[in-house]
């Protein structure tokens, strides 16, 4: 049975002032999927309008001591043998350590079970490309070895944004309405667009983006300096390296930054050692040098790879050196 539910009987309900025949409706209802999505974001809207508790931890941790040390008075000592060995109870200062514990990990477990509730994460596995459709309708290429992080409810209804940690291509929508679309990386970059196409890389050696069509406005805020807003145009691009330090470049070939969409590969006097973190970012390989001058040695070129096989075998060639692979090390030598 198709029931219709509206959003005044289920906030009777979250409020505890529902019938019993509402209640048995409310049930049949919750048995299509689309309708329990529907079930919580408005639980989570009434939640965050009628807060049930706002936890004290100061109050309760006090109080939590407070019982301890009553305890611990009214507790009559017991004969003591000699043979037994006595056991102190702990210092004041270690209990308040074990209430503190206790009490952040319930307040993370909490946390971390309403993050699950309102975002949905997608991840991509080593070697791995993955096509998205977006509610909105933009579209996202998500690299290997990556994870784009969104809301799970109400995506555009008042802002388009994702959270990005690896590489990924994206075609923004435009909004009737001009709504923004952000993309927030890991090292203090945002994207800020309202409709064109770009690639951002976020990885442990750095962040950047580049930009192919339209145009975005880039806001990097790090802890020395204030929030620095950049316009960027078609082929510019903005570095921020693992330090925090900022380059600001452009290229005539945009286009080359979101190769990879085809399993294409483009270097321009690229060092192996940059090879080398590629490697272990797409592929989970790392790479050992039998001699370290071979990080010096450069490649430019451009080839197709379709797995890790392929990308060291042209690389190999191209370098004119032999590597070995033995799990997930490769050793490259000449």
């Amino acid at each position: 049975m198709n029931q219709v539910m509206t959003k005044e009987t289920l906030v009777e309900h979250f409020a505890g002032r529902s019938t019993a025949l509402q209640r048995t409706m409310i049930a049949d209802w919750l048995q299509q999927p689309a309708n329990q999505k529907q079930y919580i974001a408005w639980l989570d809207e009434w939640e965050r309008q009628h807060l049930q508790y706002v936890a004290d931890e100061e109050d309760a941790l006090n109080r939590l001591t407070n019982r301890i040390d009553v305890w611990e008075q009214v507790q009559q000592p017991a004969p003591i043998d000699e043979k037994q060995v006595r056991i102190l109870p702990l210092p004041v200062f270690r209990r308040w350590l074990v209430a503190a514990a206790v009490t952040l990990c319930i307040l993370a477990g909490l946390y971390a079970v309403r993050q699950q509730v309102l975002y949905k994460t997608i991840e991509t596995a080593y070697g791995e490309t993955r096509q998205l459709t977006l509610p909105d309708g933009s579209q996202v290429t998500l690299n290997a070895h990556s994870t784009l992080r969104m809301p799970r409810f109400g995506f555009g209804d008042k802002k388009r944004a994702v959270w990005l940690t690896g590489e990924a291509a994206f075609s923004i929508k435009h909004m009737p309405d001009h709504q923004r679309f952000m993309v927030y990386t890991n090292r203090g970059v945002e994207v800020v667009v309202l409709g064109t196409e770009f690639n951002v890389y976020d990885r442990p050696g750095g962040t950047k983006v580049v930009l192919s069509q339209g145009a975005i406005q880039l806001n990097y805020s790090s802890p020395t300096k204030p929030v620095r807003q950049l316009r960027l145009k078609p082929g510019d691009a903005v570095s921020v390296d693992p330090t925090g330090q900022l380059t600001q470049s452009h290229t005539t070939q945009p286009a080359a930054s979101t190769a990879w969409r085809d399993n294409r590969f483009i270097f321009k006097s690229t060092t192996v050692r940059e090879i080398a973190a590629l490697l272990r970012d797409t592929y989970n390989l790392q790479v050992e040098l039998k001699d370290q001058a071979l990080g010096d040695r450069t490649v430019t070129g451009s080839f197709q790879a379709r797995n890790a096989d392929e990308f060291l075998q042209v690389v190999a060639e191209l370098l004119e050196i032999n590597y070995k692979q033995k799990d997930n090390t490769v050793t490259f030598f000449e």
